[in-house]
C-alpha cells in the first residue's frame, strides 16, 4: 500500500511536471526580483563588512600611533632639566635631553615641515635650535607611522603641575574625526629649573 501511494504521488508529479513548458512570466519574474534581491543584501553586506573591518584598522593604527608617541614624549619630557612655562602652567619651551638642545617646543607639522596652527593635526616634531640660531623641525617618529591610514597627531596641551607635566595627546583621522585621545602625567627624574631658558 506504501509504495502504491508513493509510487502513485511520483507519478502524479511527473504528470505535472511534464505538462509544464517552461516558466511563466510570471514566475520568471518572480524569480528574478528575489534574486536581484538577494544579491543586494549580499552587496550591502559586504560593503558594511569591509567599512568596519577598514575603521577597525584605522582606530587600532591610531592606538597603536598613540602609543608610540606617548612613550616618546614622556621620553623628552621625563629627562628635561629646565622649562619656560606661561602664567597658567603652558609649557612654552624646555630642554630636549634626546638632543641636547634648550628651547625646544611640541609642535604639529604638515609634509613640507611647516608649523600647522590651531588644531589641526599632522606630525608631531620637536623645534630645536641650530647652532646659527634658525630654528628647525625634528619629527619625533618616521612619516610613515602617520601615512598608511591618512593619520594626523596634535598635542593639545602640556601643562607643569610641580614636577608633574599633564599631556593630552589626540589622533584623528584624514577628516579630522577624533580616533583616540589619550591624557597621561610624566613625572620629572630631575630638578627642573623654570624659565631660565
Amino acid at each position: 500500500m506504501r509504495n502504491t501511494a508513493k509510487s502513485r504521488l511520483t507519478n502524479l508529479i511527473r504528470k505535472k511536471l511534464s505538462d509544464k513548458r517552461g516558466f511563466s512570466l510570471g514566475e520568471l519574474l518572480a524569480a528574478t526580483v528575489i534574486l536581484l534581491l538577494a544579491s543586494q543584501v549580499m552587496t550591502q553586506g559586504m560593503a558594511f563588512a569591509t567599512r568596519m573591518y577598514n575603521e577597525s584598522l584605522t582606530r587600532s593604527h591610531a592606538k597603536q600611533l598613540c602609543s608610540t608617541l606617548t612613550n616618546v614624549i614622556e621620553k623628552e619630557l621625563r629627562y628635561t632639566t629646565s622649562v619656560n612655562k606661561g602664567s597658567d602652567g603652558t609649557v612654552l619651551k624646555y630642554f630636549s635631553p634626546t638632543y641636547g638642545k634648550t628651547e625646544s617646543a611640541f609642535a604639529a607639522i604638515d609634509e613640507n615641515e611647516n608649523k600647522i596652527d590651531g588644531t589641526a593635526g599632522g606630525e608631531i616634531a620637536v623645534q630645536l635650535t641650530a647652532e646659527d640660531g634658525s630654528l628647525y623641525w625634528q619629527k619625533l617618529i618616521s612619516s610613515a607611522s602617520y601615512s598608511s591610514f591618512d593619520l594626523k597627531a596634535t598635542i593639545q596641551s602640556v601643562k607643569l603641575e610641580g614636577t608633574t607635566f599633564h599631556v593630552i595627546l589626540e589622533i584623528t583621522d584624514k577628516d579630522g574625526k577624533k580616533i583616540v585621545t589619550n591624557k597621561f602625567d610624566v613625572i620629572a627624574v630631575n630638578d627642573i629649573k623654570l624659565n631660565q631658558l
